[in-house]
């Protein structure tokens, strides 16, 4: 499998680009932060200011040091699994570089509205958040017709079904698309909670389509 080059430099740009807000912010951020406030039933809980500015960055490597080592397994287990069931290395490429462009992106936007928050400074954090998700959408349904991609499919009814499960990529993406560029917009003029949960819950209505799209066609 070749190495998912996308992710691997936006990844870098994103943990750079993390290291650089905590720096930015280190200043004006109290020395502990509050993480849980106080009740008259429980303690209140703080953490240094180092763990609020290093936990993402620390996060997005964890996940990176794992993907090899998820690889390794998957490789060791795929020989008890009908070839079907296998992701061809292509498409691991591709699902792998999807990851490692969206995952920085949101930790990227978590890491600079969380600091800039505990710094003082206002942030319409909701907002913010519906606008990353809806970025998020956009990538993903730019990328979805790539990822359903395969250089062969098996004969019979199987073969047709997983083919048409294949095109039917192509209309989600465009759907995932729209979807992101609404979520984008919406939260920009109208309540962004309402927005971003509206949207994660058509995301499931976007590959009910294509499942009942790759059924259609197979008949």
């Amino acid at each position: 499998m070749r190495p998912p080059w996308a992710g691997v430099i936006v990844s870098t740009a994103g943990f750079l680009a993390m290291i650089a807000i905590a720096w930015a912010l280190w200043d004006s951020l109290p020395e502990h932060i509050v993480t849980r406030e106080a009740t008259d039933t429980r303690a209140g809980a703080t953490v240094p200011r180092l763990v609020m500015a290093g936990a993402l960055p620390a996060g997005l490597l964890i996940v990176a040091a794992l993907t090899p080592v998820g690889l390794i397994v998957q490789r060791r287990l795929a020989r008890h699994f009908p070839p079907l069931l296998i992701a061809p290395p292509h498409a691991q490429a591709r699902a792998l570089n999807v990851l490692f462009v969206v995952l920085p992106l949101l930790l990227v936007t978590l890491q600079a509205v969380a600091l800039a928050k505990e710094a003082g400074y206002d942030i319409p954090v909701e907002r913010v958040m519906g606008v990353a998700l809806g970025i998020v959408l956009i990538i993903l349904g730019r990328a979805l017709p790539a990822m359903g991609s395969s250089d062969a499919v098996p004969d019979g009814s199987i073969g047709r079904l997983i083919a048409a499960w294949q095109r039917s990529h192509r209309e989600g993406g465009l759907a995932l698309t729209a979807l992101g560029a609404a979520c984008a917009a919406g939260s920009l003029f109208l309540p962004p909670l309402l927005v971003g949960v509206a949207s994660a819950l058509l995301v499931g209505a976007v590959f009910a389509l294509m499942a009942v799209l790759a059924v259609v066609r197979t008949r």
